[in-house]
């Protein structure tokens, strides 16, 4: 029984575990194919996706066109492949699981890209942070200070956009229908391309061009003697260099004392 043991001990100790032989020439091939096929993959999905792209510009209706090609792209790849003498006998379903994925996030990746500035504009500029200056004169019946700035701004407790004084107090008196009054029209007017013009009409008077003020705010000033309504109230047209166009016009006024 010893002898047994002692047997069986002795071609454990013989046991030598030796790695399978690395082919470093096989792997080298697979590496290179690889990465051509990588390669290939990103370059056909972006000329996918620069055409999905040409196609949405033309007509917004046509991104069902360019699903389609995404779709079609992943598909086609199967018969891409050989036509680029590329080996796909030994490829695993990892393979052409990430195949599909270079595809899709590169056609994605360019088809976002050919659909905004510099490549394309789609998008309306933009009117925000609209604040009336009022600079008052001598009228004796106006309060002591000579300069309010009326922001226009969401009341969260009234549901809607309101004019509010930016120092407090009520609007009533704080514009007068007088030449001694500037009204001092301003927003913030934006474009992720370039504007064309930004107008503004006052009391349904002829569109005027607004000034720029630096910062992306335009303006334009008008004296209190040519607001004939009770209410000052005005409209804000801005166009980009594509013909997209915003128009603003406040839910209110404010008030025009006489």
């Amino acid at each position: 029984m010893a002898k047994k043991r002692k047997k069986d001990k002795e071609e454990k100790q013989e046991y030598e575990f030796k790695p399978p032989e690395f082919d470093e020439k096989e792997f080298l091939l697979k590496e290179l194919r690889d990465t051509k096929t990588v390669i290939m993959t990103v370059g056909y999905a972006a000329v996918f996706g620069i055409v999905a792209g040409v196609l949405t510009s033309i007509n917004e209706l046509l991104a069902w066109v360019g699903l389609g090609l995404l779709v079609g792209g992943v598909i086609s790849l199967k018969y891409l492949y050989p036509r680029l003498k590329i080996d796909t006998s030994t490829f695993q379903k990892k393979n052409w699981a990430g195949n599909v994925l270079w595809f899709f996030t590169t056609f994605l990746a360019v088809w976002i890209l050919t659909l905004n500035f510099p490549f394309t504009d789609h998008a309306d500029p933009s009117v925000t942070e609209v604040t009336v200056w009022i600079q008052r004169g001598t009228n004796s019946t106006a309060p002591d200070y000579n300069l309010t700035a009326i922001d226009y701004k969401y009341v969260d407790s009234a549901g809607t956009y309101m004019w509010i004084s930016r120092w407090g107090g009520s609007l009533e008196s704080v514009l007068y229908a007088s030449a001694s009054y500037t009204v001092n029209i301003t927003a913030k007017v934006a474009d992720n391309g370039k504007l064309s013009t930004v107008r503004v009409s006052v009391d349904g008077a002829d569109y005027a061009t607004m000034s720029p003020e630096g910062d992306h705010r335009f303006g334009y000033s008008v004296t209190g003697d040519l607001i004939e309504s009770s209410s000052l109230s005005f409209t804000i047209v801005a166009t980009d260099s594509v013909g997209h166009e915003k128009i603003f016009t406040p839910v209110s006024g404010i008030p025009v004392s006489g």
